[in-house]
């Protein structure tokens, strides 16, 4: 079990207490009431203060949360309604068609998600408060609930384009938040994030699974190359800063095993010379942390008769890579028979599946061809229509393997990897390449590619960083925000045979949230009002 999945049931008796007594008799003094004294004085019940803010991280990793929001309306994943499953009241095909609606599903979940996080990591910074006198341990942790809250912000304005704000040291609750625009958050979160590293820990003393001050540059460096989509303003220059400070001293290496990275007990590659890990959410499958059926990589994309070990008896047979970035990202971009990221059969004698990309015949555990619910064989193919989908028709995609042995078949022991070494390589060759050095972008593309075993590219234009980026990042929940940034969101793609309007490029704000921000939130422009 991991470090820091130990302080989750202690932190939510603390949380409680805290919250409790919060608003008691100020000159009662409660036996069990924990204050930012006690805590200073005794450091060790810190890491249970900041496990809430921490442990948010977990729920926004699956289908009906930031993944799926990032996912299932980019080009590299959809969810295609078979007969009666996957229509779910049509969320999926409004995913990606761009055609949501308030009172969407996933974009009131995602966004309830996002600010209970931000509760929590407030929560968090009101009880450590602003003495100065304290140790560099404390500060650190300061560090890191600020560094959370900013996280969960940067998303709500990334998806949303506004976030609300809420001064952590003021206790009443009954106030609504101010709510920032994307110009204002962005300046807010740059700023807060600045004045917090140098207390943030060294990753060569960090422990696994929190920030440290390597995931603090990789955030400033996110948050500067996509300035121009949330100010109009472009901070290239900005970026490569931060991404320097990554590169430069070597601290990371690209990986050697490309899907080593994603496997169960991924953890133990921490410090490793090849961890590309930068910033993680910790998943045990020895805990369910509420988030069975959710966090998972195998039951949402594989065929109902696919069993893997016989421990996966009833997959949902839904989400695939579809047709047009098949075609374009790896078809026409790499030589799938070498390119380590297309497949990797290490898996297969056990499960039957590969690592990445699962097409043409399936096969069972003891080599018998497996068939549909029709007795046909069961042959993935690369076509896929959005509704009426067959139930062999799609790729399937595995990009977290769960354990041979699954201790609870519900649940991942996979840590989910947020940003990464590779990410940040193909950050430095786009603002290399946004600013016109092209050779600087090609060399570090090719070195990628050279480590991937795909054929080195003769030459680069920016939209082949965009390419690059669905290879090497595919299904890792960045792509909306990757394809927004390089102007190609709204454009046509398989089963979308139009461009979606501009006001596409935001959510819309959730009804819920409107009607209860007391006339401070405006619906945004495409949604009505």
């Amino acid at each position: 079990m991991k470090n820091l999945i130990k302080y989750t049931v202690i932190a939510a008796l603390l949380t409680g207490s805290l919250m409790f007594t919060s608003c008691t008799d100020l000159e009662e003094h409660p036996q069990d009431k924990v204050t930012s004294d006690v805590l200073i004085q005794d450091p060790e019940l810190i890491p249970n203060l900041i496990a809430p803010a921490l442990g948010h991280l977990r729920g926004l990793w699956y289908r009906e949360n930031v993944w799926g929001m990032q996912e299932s309306n980019s080009d590299e994943l959809c969810f295609p309604t078979r007969g009666t499953d996957w229509y779910d009241g049509g969320v999926w095909q409004e995913q990606w068609l761009h055609q949501w609606t308030p009172v969407h599903r996933d974009v009131g979940g995602t966004w309830n998600k996002l600010n209970e996080g931000i509760a929590a990591a407030n929560f968090g910074i009101s009880v450590l408060g602003t003495e100065e006198e304290v140790s560099e341990e404390v500060k650190g942790y300061r560090g890191m609930l600020r560094f959370l809250r900013n996280f969960y912000m940067y998303y709500l304005i990334d998806l949303y384009g506004v976030a609300p704000y809420r001064d952590p040291f003021d206790l009443d609750y009954t106030k609504d938040p101010s709510y920032m625009s994307r110009t204002e958050a962005f300046n807010f979160i740059v700023n807060d994030l600045k004045s917090i590293l140098e207390d943030m820990p060294d990753r060569a003393v960090a422990d696994y699974g929190v920030p440290n001050k390597e995931a603090v540059r990789m955030f400033l460096a996110k948050m500067y190359i996509n300035k121009e989509v949330y100010t109009g303003q472009a901070a290239w220059d900005s970026s490569l800063i931060y991404l320097n400070q990554i590169i430069d001293p070597g601290t990371f290496q690209l990986a050697d095993n490309y899907f080593n990275m994603f496997g169960p007990d991924n953890h133990l590659n921490y410090r490793n010379p090849d961890d590309e890990a930068i910033f993680v959410a910790g998943l045990d499958d020895a805990d369910d942390y509420g988030l069975d059926n959710q966090v998972i990589w195998i039951a949402h994309t594989f065929h109902y008769s696919q069993h893997l070990m016989g421990d996966y008896p009833s997959n949902w047979n839904g989400c695939m890579a579809p047709e047009g970035y098949l075609n374009e990202c790896w078809i026409e971009g790499t030589d799938i028979t070498s390119d380590v990221r297309w497949a990797d059969s290490t898996i297969y004698p056990v499960m039957a599946v590969v690592n990445g990309f699962n097409h043409g015949m399936q096969f069972d555990t003891n080599g018998d061809t497996l068939k549909t619910r029709g007795g046909e064989p069961l042959v993935f193919t690369f076509e896929c229509p959005l509704d009426g989908a067959a139930e062999n028709q799609g790729v399937r995609v595995l990009k977290y393997h769960p354990r041979n042995q699954p201790v609870n078949v519900a649940r991942t022991p996979n840590d989910f990897i947020i940003w990464r070494y590779a990410d940040a390589l193909l950050m430095k060759a786009e603002c290399l390449a946004r600013k016109g050095d092209m050779n600087g972008a090609l060399n570090l593309v090719n070195q990628l590619r050279r480590k991937r075993e795909a054929p080195e590219l003769a030459s680069i234009e920016l939209l082949d960083i965009l390419d690059e980026r669905g290879r090497e990042l595919y299904w890792e929940g960045h792509r909306r925000q990757d394809m927004i940034r390089f102007g190609t969101f709204l454009l046509p793609k398989t089963n979308k045979d139009f461009t979606s309007p501009e006001t596409a490029l935001l959510m819309p704000i959730p009804q819920t949230a409107i009607e209860a921000s007391d006339g401070q939130l405006q619906q945004n422009p495409g949604y009505g009002q």
